[in-house]
């Protein structure tokens, strides 16, 4: 289950598995809103060995944000910590999700 905390002066939001539906759900619900984010984690992630990837720098979290229900605006930086499976099983949803879009808008 998902954790919110803060450490100096960054926001750690703490996912495992299970958070993966909320993010999903958000998504699909959503996805007109988040397709290009969507299409850049895409891209960028695999060259980032999926674990090292920087939401932040690609501006790539405002679907972090809305699922999570936080504010990158209020804290100004934010890490992800999960365990090594997430970043690949939310690479997935990222991949079905593009590939969905792109079969949508052909």
């Amino acid at each position: 289950m998902a954790n919110i905390r803060m450490e100096n002066k960054d926001l750690i939001l703490e996912v495992d598995l299970s958070d993966l539906q909320i993010f999903v759900d958000e998504a699909t619900m959503n996805f007109g809103k988040y397709k290009n984010e969507i299409a850049v984690i895409y891209e960028k992630m695999p060259k980032f060995d999926y674990k090292y990837f920087c939401f932040y720098a690609y501006s790539t979290y405002r679907l972090l944000e809305a699922a999570m229900d936080f504010d990158t605006a209020e804290v100004g930086h934010f890490r992800l910590e999960a365990p090594e499976e997430f970043y690949y099983a939310f690479y997935g949803m990222i991949q079905t999700l593009h590939t969905q879009g792109m079969a949508q808008a052909s």
